[in-house]
């Protein structure tokens, strides 16, 4: 009887640190097989929610990033090493469409400053030391 006794508690034990060791588990969405889409532009003034169709993708084998700023497509050439990451080069097209050129102007701005980032479940932040710049939604 004793013998049954121990091996159901460990048979207990066993059953509840699986089960809390799944429950913390966080999954984290990969930076390079990612669209992500802008949701915030922090700056100076305040935050600005995005509401537009503003994303970013990386490209590993190329070491580029690109997507579109809310009207035009653009590009960069990237340099990532742990979390630090820089985006040099930026180009875009420059059409001019005025009911979200501000938002454009500002996420490009803000995305010559980045030098670093992290991730955080499904969020993309992109940071200038330690100030946040933006934040993006992995889809």
């Amino acid at each position: 009887m004793k013998l049954l006794s121990i091996i159901s508690a460990g048979i207990l034990l066993f059953t509840t640190s699986c089960s809390s060791s799944k429950a913390t588990t966080k999954t984290t969405t990969p930076l390079y097989e990612t669209k992500w889409s802008l949701q915030k532009i922090h700056t100076d003034t305040g935050i600005q929610e995005v509401e537009t169709k503003a994303f970013i993708k990386f490209d590993e084998v190329k070491k580029s990033a690109g997507g579109n700023g809310s009207c035009n497509g653009f590009g960069s050439s990237i340099t990532i090493n742990g979390n630090t990451i820089t985006f040099k080069n930026i180009f875009s097209t420059k059409m001019y469409c005025q009911d979200v050129q501000k938002t454009e102007d500002a996420f490009f701005k803000q995305l010559e400053k980045v030098n670093r980032f992290e991730i955080k479940g499904s969020t993309l932040l992109l940071y200038s030391d330690k100030d946040l710049l933006l934040e993006f939604r992995g889809t």
